[in-house]
């Protein structure tokens, strides 16, 4: 799966590339040809120091729906809306159907409908078979399953969340 991210800030578009440079939290994040070595460390308050060669920043989140987010960094808000490039890895095998191509771990809804709970969070473990999530289709609730063992890479829904047959909704790596 790639690290990648068509991103829109103020009207202009940019592809993003986020890397996890060590086990210390250090990400590599490349903009275009520009590439920016970043700590970011969570504080008590809910808000996030981002540390580069700069200096600190102070990024919060004010509010997210979807793929537009919300944020202030140091006392500026801005808009941003996002999409992560799925490519597929050599060798990884593409999975198909009919409601277009799909991603190995994907959890995807077997029809339309309304996402009523999810039960696991990014980083949880789970098993072959777990239910991860309820949808709720045609006045029926239905128990969406992991397809394999794994952990939560990517819950890309919440509840009240209207899917299709094609949106992953839960990515188990």
């Amino acid at each position: 799966m790639s690290p990648e991210y068509d991103v829109k800030l103020a009207d202009r578009g940019y592809t993003v590339d986020v890397r996890k440079l060590d086990e210390g939290g250090l990400l590599v994040v490349k903009v275009g040809s520009q590439s920016f070595t970043l700590k970011p460390t969570l504080n008590d308050d809910g808000a996030w120091t981002v540390s580069d060669t700069a200096g600190d920043h102070r990024v919060r989140i004010l509010k997210k729906a979807g793929s537009k987010v919300s944020v202030e960094v140091n006392g500026q808000v801005c808009d941003i809306e996002w999409v992560r490039i799925r490519k597929q890895e050599e060798g990884t095998p593409k999975t198909t159907s009919a409601s277009g191509p799909r991603v190995d771990g994907g959890v995807y809804p077997p029809m339309p409908g309304k996402i009523s709970e999810v039960l696991v969070k990014p980083g949880d473990k789970v098993k072959s078979g777990q239910v991860v999530c309820i949808l709720e289709a045609m006045k029926m609730f239905n128990e969406l399953k992991s397809p394999s063992a794994g952990l939560v890479k990517e819950i890309n829904v919440k509840p009240g969340s209207s899917v299709t047959t094609s949106t992953l909704l839960i990515l188990i790596e």
